[in-house]
């Protein structure tokens, strides 16, 4: 049967390594985190300029169409 101290020892690096993982995974998603503000601020602006286009595309084939018709 193991010691209590090398049972301990162990778990230690259980628990250590588990730190570092944690620690790691806090950093990525910080890192997310500011990647989708900025994919959020680039989609929101091209969802704009789409909406406007679009917009002015229908303008167009509405006067398009009466013209033919």
């Amino acid at each position: 049967m193991k010691s209590h101290e090398e049972l301990e020892k162990k778990i230690n690096r259980s628990l250590n390594s588990m730190k570092v993982k944690i620690s790691h995974l806090h950093k990525s998603i910080k890192g997310l985190n500011q990647s989708f503000k900025g994919f959020h601020e680039d989609i929101s602006e091209y969802m704009a300029f789409t909406a406007e286009s679009y917009a002015d595309h229908e303008r167009r084939l509405s006067v398009l169409e009466k013209k033919i018709g």
